[in-house]
């Protein structure tokens, strides 16, 4: 395992990206501050001295299908719960598809990307940093200081474990896990799909990683890339 550890860079990804035929699975890049973090659709990602800011490289799987790597999201996000629980007890929740809730707030978010046939994994966890005033209300960090490195390296340690949990076929303990810790469940949500707005009670994460929402007594199934989930619940 390459541990590359940088003061200031526009994105962890972004490094790894370009440099990809330098790194192996699991090789990780990290940060002390990110200039241009990014998040899910391109949303920013407020970097901040004191938080865990890294990428890793997952390496496909040639005995499994392309379309299994879908589930990739969900994977780094139980492992990225399942690894701060080794830091710093606390009851945290798993925000589908792949946040790590604390106290109702973001802990931690996650960006991965496809690279011809491997995967940037992309984490931005609030560790030590100070939360800004004007996101205290949706952002929390962790209670107690923590060593960074460490942290990163639990982290891509428990998603290995996952990870070869997955290509052994345990594809749906790790979704009762997952299931179990489940942020959104039973509660009211606002998705955007296109055009058309939904309005419904969150159930479980389906086996194919679909999240099924309750609307007017009909399950309906929705895909990570096709909705938007709104900041309040209704």
């Amino acid at each position: 395992m390459k541990f590359l550890k940088l003061d200031e860079i526009d994105s962890t990804n972004n490094y790894m990206k370009k440099n990809i035929d330098k790194f192996s699975s699991y090789d990780i890049v990290s940060a002390k501050n990110q200039t241009s973090g990014r998040g899910r659709r391109g949303n920013t990602w407020v970097s901040s001295k004191g938080m865990a800011l890294f990428s890793f490289l997952l390496k496909t799987d040639k005995k499994l299908d392309i379309n299994e790597y879908t589930k990739l999201p969900l994977i780094a996000g139980i492992a990225t719960l399942s690894a701060m629980k080794k830091i710093e007890e606390n009851d945290y929740k798993y925000k589908w598809t792949n946040d790590i809730y604390l106290e109702e707030k973001k802990l931690s978010g996650i960006l991965v990307e496809k690279v011809e046939n491997d995967f940037v994994i992309g984490i931005g966890i609030n560790v030590n940093n100070q939360i800004p005033e004007e996101i205290k209300d949706i952002a929390v960090s962790l209670k107690n200081k923590h060593d960074i490195d460490k942290v990163i390296l639990t982290v891509v340690e428990t998603f290995a474990d996952y990870y070869n949990k997955f290509s052994s076929g345990k594809w749906l303990d790790i979704l009762d896990e997952i299931n179990k810790y489940n942020f959104l469940k039973n509660k009211k949500i606002k998705v955007n799909v296109g055009s058309e707005v939904y309005k419904g009670e969150a159930l479980d994460i389906n086996k194919d990683g679909r999240l099924a929402v309750k609307i007017n007594n009909e399950i309906k199934y929705f895909n990570a890339g096709e909705i938007r989930i709104e900041k309040g619940f209704i």
